[in-house]
C-alpha cells in the first residue's frame, strides 16, 4: 500500500555537522513523481521506490560539500593522491534552477550521445566516474576511462549511505593531515 519510506534524512545525520558541512537540497521545489517518471520514461529507464521516495521528497538531491576552511580547494596545477580531491558528492537535479552540471536531463543526454541508456544518478565530485540506472533499474557504475559499466551491489540508499560514509572519512583523514583531529 505504500511505498519505501525516504531514508535520506537519517543517512545525512549519521555524518552531519553544521560547521564543517555544506549542504543544499530539493526542499519544497522537489520534483513530483510523474515529472521523475516522466524522464525516466524518455530515457528507457524502470526507477526503484527507494529512488522515487528520496528523489521526490525534501532531502532529495542533496548536494554536499566538506566546508573550504576544512579542505582547501585544489588550484590548477596541484597535485596530490586522488582521493584529495574528492571533497564532496551530488545526486542528480530535476530542477533547471540547477547548475547544467548537476541537471539529470543534461547528464542523461551526454550518456545517450555516447551509446549509453542510463539515467545517472550520484557523482562524486573530482572523479569522472558516475553513477547511474540501467534500463531495469539496476545501479551501475560507469568507469569513464573503459567506457564500462560494473554493477553496484545494493539499493539507492545503500549507495547513498556508502558514498556519505567514504566523505566522512576522507574529511577524517583531510583533518588528521592538517592536525586537526
Amino acid at each position: 500500500m505504500f511505498g519505501p519510506k525516504d531514508k535520506t534524512e537519517a543517512i545525512i545525520n549519521l555524518i552531519w555537522n553544521r560547521d564543517e558541512y555544506y549542504l543544499v537540497t530539493a526542499g519544497k521545489d522537489a520534483p513530483s513523481k510523474k515529472e521523475v517518471l516522466e524522464v525516466a520514461t524518455r530515457f528507457g529507464i524502470q526507477l526503484p521506490k527507494d529512488y522515487l521516495a528520496h528523489v521526490t521528497g525534501p532531502w532529495g538531491s542533496p548536494y554536499l560539500e566538506i566546508r573550504e576552511h576544512i579542505w582547501p580547494r585544489h588550484k590548477a596545477g596541484d597535485v596530490g593522491p586522488f582521493w584529495s580531491f574528492l571533497y564532496g558528492l551530488f545526486v542528480y537535479a530535476y530542477s533547471e534552477e540547477a547548475p547544467d552540471w548537476m541537471q539529470i536531463r543534461k547528464a542523461a543526454e551526454e550518456f545517450k550521445a555516447m551509446g549509453h541508456q542510463v539515467l545517472p544518478i550520484l557523482k562524486i565530485i573530482g572523479d569522472a566516474d558516475v553513477y547511474c540506472f540501467d534500463s531495469k533499474g539496476n545501479i551501475q557504475q560507469w568507469y569513464h576511462e573503459e567506457d564500462s559499466f560494473r554493477p553496484f551491489d545494493g539499493t539507492f540508499f545503500d549507495l547513498l549511505e556508502q558514498e556519505f560514509k567514504a566523505l566522512d572519512e576522507r574529511r577524517r583523514q583531510k583533518k588528521a593531515e592538517k592536525g586537526q583531529v
